[in-house]
């Protein structure tokens, strides 16, 4: 397990910068998500679980009642001075969600692959969702020897990822803590079904919370 201290400044310039073609492609895909979060949920609660410096909260910003949790402190200081109304709190998935709240939807962009324990911390989020509510998940997967490349050439550069599933396992995984897959895509994300053949490592879905959990954890 991983903790705060291993998420510094320089962790956040490294895999979340704000300048640069990473960023351009992280601003792409922030925007492709609020597109399929608002076909579906037109507002309410929006909890981004590893918020990090807050770049998709101030993306979502305006139509969703903005919560944020990092595992980080520079981090959520960070999102406070972006998002001063935004309600944050420090910590991390695996020790469960600290608000005893319902959210309409919980975004978790490049957390699951941090997590020693991924089943249980998808078991809190639908704990948390709404029936309906949505849980939208991006991280990178390993599928075939492509993405196994790729996967070297990029993604293994930071040594924090420990679950390393393929994308199917992984919807297997989330669906079986009472959710359903209501839309995927690997990366670039765009021109399906183009961006269902799994090329690149990055995977995108959107999970919808079904009426009774399967199990309480």
């Amino acid at each position: 397990m991983t903790n705060g201290l291993e998420y510094s400044g320089s962790y956040f310039e490294f895999s979340r910068p704000e300048a640069g073609v990473k960023n351009k492609v992280d601003t792409f895909r922030d925007a492709l998500i609020r597109k399929q979060v608002l076909r579906r949920v037109p507002g309410g609660k929006l909890l981004d679980v590893g918020c990090g410096i807050g770049g998709f909260l101030e993306a979502m910003d305006g139509e969703f009642d903005l919560w944020g949790l990092d595992i980080s402190d520079y981090a959520v200081q960070r999102t406070r001075d972006r998002l001063p109304s935004a309600t944050l709190g420090t910590g991390s998935l695996s020790d469960g969600i600290p608000w005893e709240t319902t959210f309409d939807v919980v975004t978790a962009i490049n957390i699951f692959e941090h997590l020693d324990e991924p089943l249980a911390a998808a078991h809190v989020v639908r704990r948390h969702l709404r029936p309906g509510g949505l849980l939208v998940a991006h991280l990178p997967t390993i599928g075939n020897a492509l993405q196994a490349r790729l996967y070297r050439g990029s993604y293994d550069q930071d040594p924090t990822h420990v679950y390393r599933p393929s994308a199917p396992a992984f919807v297997r995984l989330v669906e079986s803590a009472g959710f359903q897959a209501v839309w995927s895509a690997y990366a670039p994300f765009v021109g399906r079904p183009l961006t269902n053949v799994p090329a690149h490592p990055a995977f995108l879905a959107i999970f919808e919370a079904q009426p009774t959990p399967t199990r309480d954890w």
